[in-house]
């Protein structure tokens, strides 16, 4: 697997707007972060962003494909579907769903530092109790 070195510089650009970008090599691709948090993954000429509750439905109404980073593995997926041809293919669109993508990257953080929160909270009392 491997992407497109065109398509990363493309996806870098049209998203630039979102603050600190980087790219790195990932799952043998293309790994496209924000402020060191993992936006989209691209790969074998593919775009993947990350999905969460705001977003998700947008990309499965189209039939668009979750990433996984190990095919052959039976359940290890990751919060990122891919972009529709058409979305890549405008930059306005292209923009706006990124921004999406990063409103999800930031929910999903959130999230889980709360549960850990929450982990370490009930380990704690549990503790106590002993």
């Amino acid at each position: 697997m491997q992407a497109k070195p065109g398509l990363a510089k493309y996806v870098v650009e049209q998203l630039a707007f979102l603050g600190r970008i980087s790219s790195r090599p990932i799952f043998g691709g293309v790994g496209v972060f924000i402020e060191e948090r993992l936006l989209g993954v691209i790969i074998d000429g593919r775009v993947y962003l990350h999905t969460g509750p705001g977003n998700l439905q947008d990309y499965l109404a189209r039939g668009m494909s979750q990433f996984k980073p190990y095919p052959n593995a039976f359940d290890l997926t990751t919060d990122h579907h891919q972009v529709p041809e058409d979305v890549l293919e405008d930059p306005e669109r292209l923009r706006e769903w990124g921004a999406r993508a990063l409103t999800a990257a930031i929910d999903a953080a959130r999230d889980k530092k709360l549960a850990g929160i929450a982990r370490s909270r009930r380990m704690k009392q549990a503790k106590k109790k002993q």
